[in-house]
């Protein structure tokens, strides 16, 4: 709309001014014109891809992986890629959470030595993961604001339902709109839980801390909770345990037994509830994901918005983009989708599964991009859904265990998860 009435203006100036016979008038005239020219060239400006280098590295690390740095010309952004091959590859997709709990952060690279000491798989690729709390937060550094999924345990549910992907055990790719289904059973009532290793700041009503949330709540005073034991663990997206209460009272930050876990009440309201509560006491919790296809999915992560859905840019994002009045690579704002950032980014098709790694906020080297450009690139490297993982100084890329891209920060930030391309240590012992 602005930008229809920003033409219309111009032209209508120009028409003004035609019917004036001086050769001023006309002078004004062919600037308008040329004004209006621009501002149509701007309006409709489409990046080329023409003039852009693709410099391929790390050749031989795997037959069914290529790695390679792609210098985007026009968007003056330096970008690092990934593409798995999905057929008749040995590569998996894994995810890892930092700390091996919830509470902590570390960077990718440690992250990925300490996947490589299991000494079953070694990986070969890894980048950043989802979002969540990055500074201390009263405690509460390293909790993940949406799914993850490690080796079947459920960690944390889904809460940008629509960003989410999982691997099942057959190595299905799975991109939906998730839902986590959970109750308990409690005496003569049945509650929802609202959330798994969260905190109840976020305004979730009731959630269940296990042991990987760390080694207590980290909740304040104001709510109640009941302490578990006997709980059947790990918890996983297709899960039913008894428990027994070993504790319950308003007190706050209570730890979490390593055989049980613990459920937060963020009010004190259900009085009739608290009053039936005895210690020993056998209580109940279902937990599922929603489509069902989901009980079978072994690694999972939850970013922040979808890039791409059958084979399209999200629309809210298209939108957004067309906003837009003029077109400046490498603008910041405040807006997460029209921001000029350092982007991490999964993608994949029937043939490949592409990791990409955007670096940023350093004008003489790599600008960053948009969300809008970012899926531009992914669907010129044919993905055809794709989700939008964190970024800024988190966006990380390291292949072989050596950091590859330059993060804005100027060093790698400690992150809470990583994503990993993982191939079986017997055979790169073969290779060898």
């Amino acid at each position: 709309m602005d930008n229809h009435c920003h033409r219309s203006n111009i032209f209508s100036l120009c028409s003004q001014r035609i019917h004036q016979p001086t050769k001023s008038y006309r002078l004004v005239y062919s600037f308008c014109y040329i004004l209006a020219i621009i501002n149509l060239v701007l309006v409709f400006y489409k990046p080329s891809f023409a003039s852009d280098t693709k410099t391929e590295l790390y050749q031989g690390l795997h037959s069914g992986l290529h790695i390679y740095r792609y210098d985007w010309i026009d968007e003056k952004c330096v970008l690092y890629i990934a593409e798995v091959d999905r057929k008749g590859s040995n590569l998996d997709f894994e995810v890892g959470v930092a700390n091996d709990q919830i509470l902590g952060k570390e960077s990718v690279r440690l992250l990925t030595e300490k996947r490589n000491q299991r000494g079953d798989r070694r990986a070969l690729v890894a980048v950043n993961g989802g979002f969540g709390v990055l500074g201390d937060m009263r405690g509460y550094g390293g909790v993940l604001e949406n799914l993850h999924i490690q080796n079947y345990e459920l960690i944390t549910q889904p809460t940008d339902s629509t960003s989410c992907f999982g691997v099942t055990t057959t190595g299905v790719f799975l991109i939906d709109d998730v839902k986590m289904k959970a109750q308990t059973k409690l005496g003569d009532q049945i509650l929802s839980v609202g959330a798994i290793n969260q905190r109840r700041e976020d305004g979730h009503q009731l959630i269940l801390f296990t042991p990987r949330m760390g080694y207590a709540t980290h909740t304040n005073h104001r709510g109640f909770e009941i302490v578990l034991s006997n709980l059947k663990l790990p918890v996983t997206s297709n899960y039913q345990s008894n428990f027994m209460i070993q504790q319950f009272g308003e007190k706050g930050n209570n730890p979490i037994p390593i055989n049980g876990g613990v459920l937060s009440f963020r009010s004190r309201k259900n009085r009739h509830l608290f009053s039936q509560l005895t210690q020993g006491q056998i209580g109940e919790i279902r937990i599922s994901l929603d489509p069902p296809k989901w009980k079978n999915v072994k690694y999972a992560i939850g970013g922040r918005l979808r890039l791409i859905k059958n084979g399209q840019i999200h629309p809210k994002i298209v939108q957004l983009h067309n906003t837009e009045k003029i077109h400046i690579p490498g603008k910041r704002s405040p807006s997460l989708v029209l921001s000029y950032e350092p982007r991490t980014a999964l993608g994949f098709n029937k043939e490949k599964l592409i990791l990409i790694v955007a670096d940023g906020r350093q004008p003489n080297y790599s600008t960053g991009l948009s969300l809008y450009r970012l899926a531009e690139i992914l669907l010129k490297l044919g993905v055809k859904e794709a989700i939008n993982l964190d970024g800024g100084s988190s966006s990380t890329f390291i292949v072989d265990g050596q950091l590859v891209n330059r993060p804005s920060g100027h060093k790698e930030r400690n992150v809470l998860n990583a994503v990993f391309i993982t191939m079986d240590i017997k055979d790169d012992q073969k290779s060898d």
